[in-house]
């Protein structure tokens, strides 16, 4: 789903509520990706703002098993309609708002591609089926217990001696 930025500065209130819901098959094959966002244009920045939920398929990194997880958050992100780099000749210090993403001239934003981002980077790095997983039996009797490596035994038998 696209959004032409003109269509929306062409209103009078200059601003278009968006409801989406699309499957997103990286995620989840029979649920949408749901999401309520605002997308606002003022001057020369877009702002789209909201609330996006999801279902995600994802595996377990301990036992290896497929589980569900629902996510429900919120995004806010800023664009500019033409790049900034051009007015920032010297360093200058970040600031909260200064993270924004350039559209180049471009008059359209992808939806669909701004809520896969928004997912993908709420997605936590360690998945876990529950707090709780010990992992599966038969998966734990072939892990290595013993993370010693026997090239580094020479060095048990090192003796230092002190000078006084």
């Amino acid at each position: 789903m696209k959004i032409k930025i003109s269509d929306i500065e062409n209103r009078d209130e200059k601003y278009q509520i968006i409801d989406f819901s699309e499957i997103i098959e990286e995620f989840n094959k029979d649920v949408p990706v749901n999401a309520k966002l605002k997308v606002e244009v003022l001057d020369n920045i877009v702002i789209i703002s909201g609330k996006i939920s999801a279902k995600l398929n994802l595996t377990c990194d301990i036992c290896l098993k497929d589980f569900t997880k629902d996510f429900n958050f919120d995004v806010k992100e800023t664009y500019n309609k033409y790049s900034l780099k051009d007015s920032y000749s010297q360093e200058f210090e970040l600031k909260f708002d200064s993270f924004t993403e350039d559209l180049n001239g471009k008059d359209e934003i992808d939806i669909t591609d701004f809520v896969y981002q928004s997912v993908i980077l709420h997605i936590p790095n360690k998945l876990v089926c529950d707090i709780n997983c010990k992992g599966d039996e038969n998966l734990n009797k072939y892990l290595k217990k013993d993370f010693s490596d026997p090239r580094l035994e020479v060095f048990k038998k090192i003796k230092i001696e002190k000078d006084n």
